[in-house]
Order: C-alpha cells, then sequence, then structure tokens
C-alpha cells in the first residue's frame, strides 16, 4: 500500500505545502479532516505515507452533524476502525448545522462547513503538535467550485477557486481528479464510506453532479465540467500582482497605533476597486471571527464609512460588527460587546446543582451580568427562587424587571438603552424568564430574585448555551 504511486503523490503535496518554516515550526503536524468517504480516506492514507517517510506528527477529526443518524453512526465506526489500524489517533465530536443554518441565514451544507472548520482550528490550537488542517477537496471540486462561484456572479478573487494552501488550511488533492482517487483506491483493496446526499441530494453540489456536468460534457465533450478549474490556473499571475498592490495598499491603511484595525481617511482614499481588496483581506484575516463577508457586504460597508460617524457600527453576517472611533475601522464580534444576542430557538437554558465549591458570599460579591462559558453564558441563583419552569425568550413590549440593588422596576427598553445596545441588536437580546417574569437578560442585567446571600438556601447553575455545544462529545 505504501508504495501506491497516489499516496506517493499524495505525500510529496504534503511536503510542498507543509514545508518546516518561522511560521510553522520544525515539524509541522497536520490534522487531516476525515469523513470516511474516498477523498479524505486517501488523504489519510497518503498523510499515514507521509508521516512514514519523515513527514511529521498527523491526527484525524470526525465531526457528526447530528443528521444521517444510521449512516453517520456507521461513518463514525468506520473512520475509528481505520484510525486504529493507521495508529492515527481520531478526534470526534458532534455538533448540530442546522441552529447555526437558521442564525446566520445558511443552507445546511455550508453552515457545516463554518462549523467544521471552527471545529479543526480549534484542535489545532489546542495542540501544539499540529499546525495545519489537510482537506480532501479534489480537481472536481475545484471545477465545480469555480462554476458555481461564476454563476453567483463572481469577480476574479471567486475565480480563483480553492487555494491549495490558505492560511492553515491545505489541499493536496486540488489536482487529482475523483476518477484517480478511486481508481487508485480500488487498486489497493481499500473500502469507503459513501454519503449518498453528495450525489441524491438537493443542495446545490450534488444538483450539479447529477444534472448539470453530463449536460457540459454533452455539449463541449468529455470531461468539459472540469476545464473551469483552469481558470485559476489562467488568473494566477494576474492575482499574484493584485495580491502584491492589496497588500502594499492595507500596510499603509493600518493604524500605526493599533495594528489590528485600519485608517478610515487611508482606506477611502484608495481607488474604490483597491479599497475593496483591502476591505475583504483585513476581514479575512480574522479567522476567529467567522468567515469574510461577501462583495454586497464589503460595498455597504465602505459606504457606510463615507457617512458614518465615530461611535456608530455596522454589523455584519456571522456576529461581526464594525465600529468607527474616529478616523479608526475596528472589528468585534456581537458577543464580545458584553451581550448576548441570537435566535432563542437556537438557544436552550440549562438548571444544575452548583458545584459543592461554589461558595454564595463569594459569588454574592461578584455577581456581575453573568460569566461567559463555552458556547454561551451562566450565572448563580439560589433555588427557592426560581418559579416554574425556565426559558430562553426575547423582550417584549413592556416588559419590566427589578434590577439588582434597585428599589423598584424598570423598563427593559431603558436598560438595554443604557447598557448602550444598538437598536438593532435589541430585540435579539437573549432573556432568561421562569413563571414570576424576567431572571435574567443575559450579559446585561440580573433581576433581585437572583442575587446571592450567604443565608441563602441551595445554589443552581443557570447556563444559556447554544445548542451546537449541547451534543454528547466525545474523544
Amino acid at each position: 500500500m505504501d508504495g501506491h504511486p497516489l499516496l506517493q503523490r499524495i505525500a510529496h503535496g504534503l511536503d510542498d505545502l507543509a514545508r518546516p518554516g518561522d511560521d510553522l515550526g520544525d515539524a509541522p503536524g497536520i490534522l487531516v479532516g476525515f469523513s470516511g468517504g474516498p477523498d479524505s480516506l486517501a488523504l489519510l492514507l497518503g498523510a499515514h505515507h507521509w508521516r512514514a517517510s519523515g513527514g511529521g506528527f498527523v491526527a484525524a477529526a470526525h465531526l457528526h452533524h447530528g443528521m444521517r443518524e444510521d449512516d453517520a453512526a456507521a461513518d463514525l465506526a468506520f473512520c475509528r476502525d481505520r484510525c486504529a489500524r493507521l495508529d492515527i489517533p481520531l478526534h470526534t465530536d458532534r455538533q448540530d448545522a442546522r441552529p447555526v443554518a437558521r442564525r446566520r441565514g445558511q443552507g445546511l451544507e455550508e453552515a457545516a462547513r463554518h462549523l467544521r472548520l471552527a471545529w479543526l482550528r480549534d484542535l489545532i490550537r489546542q495542540d501544539d503538535r499540529l499546525a495545519l488542517m489537510a482537506l480532501g477537496h479534489n480537481l472536481d471540486d475545484q471545477a465545480e467550485t469555480v462554476l458555481m462561484r461564476l454563476m453567483r456572479g463572481t469577480g476574479p478573487v471567486g475565480l480563483r477557486g480553492m487555494l491549495p494552501r490558505q492560511g492553515d488550511i491545505i489541499r493536496p488533492l486540488l489536482g487529482i481528479r475523483r476518477t484517480e482517487i478511486l481508481a487508485g483506491l480500488e487498486e489497493m483493496g481499500e473500502i469507503w464510506r459513501t454519503d449518498r446526499t453528495n450525489l441524491e441530494g438537493d443542495n446545490l453540489r450534488a444538483l450539479m453532479r447529477r444534472k448539470v456536468n453530463p449536460v457540459l460534457d454533452e455539449v463541449f465533450g468529455p470531461g468539459a465540467h472540469l476545464r473551469s478549474a483552469r481558470a485559476t490556473e489562467l488568473l494566477a499571475d494576474d492575482l499574484e500582482l493584485l495580491d502584491k498592490m492589496t497588500a502594499e495598499a492595507r500596510a499603509a491603511a493600518t493604524h500605526p497605533e493599533h495594528p489590528e484595525d485600519l485608517v478610515c481617511g487611508k482606506l477611502l482614499d484608495l481607488e474604490p476597486a483597491l479599497a475593496a481588496r483591502v476591505m475583504r483581506t483585513w476581514l479575512g484575516t480574522r479567522p476567529d471571527l467567522g468567515d469574510t463577508p461577501g462583495q454586497v457586504h464589503i460595498a455597504a460597508a465602505l459606504q457606510w464609512l463615507t457617512t458614518g460617524t465615530s461611535g456608530t457600527g455596522l454589523d455584519l453576517p456571522g456576529g461581526r460588527r464594525l465600529e468607527r472611533v474616529f478616523d479608526r475601522i475596528t472589528l468585534n464580534r456581537t458577543e464580545a460587546l458584553g451581550y448576548a444576542a441570537g435566535r432563542a430557538p437556537d438557544f436552550r437554558v440549562i438548571v444544575a446543582p452548583a458545584a459543592d465549591s461554589t461558595d454564595s458570599e463569594q459569588d454574592g460579591r461578584h455577581e456581575g451580568t453573568g460569566e461567559v462559558v463555552n458556547g454561551g453564558w451562566r450565572i448563580h441563583c439560589h433555588t427557592e427562587n426560581l418559579i416554574g419552569n425556565l426559558r430562553v425568550d426575547h423582550p417584549m413590549p413592556g416588559d419590566r424587571m427589578r434590577p439588582l440593588g434597585l428599589a423598584g422596576s424598570k423598563k427593559l427598553s431603558d436598560l438595554m438603552r443604557e447598557a448602550r445596545i444598538p437598536a438593532a441588536h435589541r430585540e435579539r437580546t437573549l432573556v432568561i424568564r421562569d413563571q414570576d417574569g424576567i431572571l435574567w437578560v443575559v450579559g446585561v442585567a440580573r433581576d433581585e430574585r437572583t442575587r446571592l446571600l450567604p443565608t441563602g438556601g441551595k445554589m443552581v447553575t443557570i447556563s444559556v448555551i447554544e445548542r451546537t455545544h449541547d451534543l454528547q462529545r466525545g474523544t
């Protein structure tokens, strides 16, 4: 198996894309996204060959999205068995893509991709042996991507397609056809898992494979659907020059005292096309803040900057927010502004006994508006002060509560205004209610009923967690 030409080709590709250096360390490790399908299996076997040839540490990761339950369970079992036989550690997790799709206004396929990349990136951050994630996109995937982007009206950057190396992502199979991968695996006697939705589903890529690619091959000749991938080669030199110009312009527009921010005046002095490229690359270098917004949002941001004043902001997809501070442009997560916002159905409230070590008197001195935890927020409260079931909700007209330390009640609208929550976000602010009313405006204010006292009774922890973090996990 180790000597098969396909595996040698993949191992050479990994060598080229994962060269040791200042940004990767002396022996960069690779995390392989492993679904169990033919592409990811070939990539895993190639990475195993690369490791055996002195390449570096290899691990794999498999994410279950809470759909296709029976098939997905079999996929997971297959991946565990294959990694065990190759002596490659496998990370696993379960994260439901449906709440993310609703919140981000995306299809399930795109939302699942967003979850996978974020999870893989977290795994890399947590393991010093890992530096890169390897994904199994092949030449057919590249051609389909370019064609889909063309039909959506993309520009030169979109026609570039997927890059072999893009930040911490590498794609060693990008120049290999799907038929070559299948033929190689069959010659090695390998078996793999098949996700029927890739061919039979109603997502855009599956529809292209069933309906568009056969027509292109019939009209323009066999393999015609792959020719769109040539656009990436033809545009390479031109885009390299544009990238150089963009990097120079971005450096000139970077704020001298805040290197993560831009200077508004310098950005707007650029030619509009160059300013848009600078804005896009600036947003794209913050993977912790989600995917880069599309061209329509870039244009809206530049238009806002021409009229916006200091202290104003602009919300972007994926929980991002641009803010202007005098002539400085900064980027934040809306969650990082000090309150929780989103769609209530995408969150759940969990009430659990507080840890034995919880000190009510100590916590009573540091109550605050809630503690940020992985995937949400939490507070402590005495059990006897809760009435009935708790639920996640949004503010409603006329809502009032009694904030800690206040003698009487106060309108939620006044509380949110004083907390400087933008008007556009107030209707999405998360509220926790029980049968007696509002207990907690998450990240903003707590009701007097949640006050912690040394003489109080049993304590519970109230957590508000995204449903994507609600499923059982394993490693």
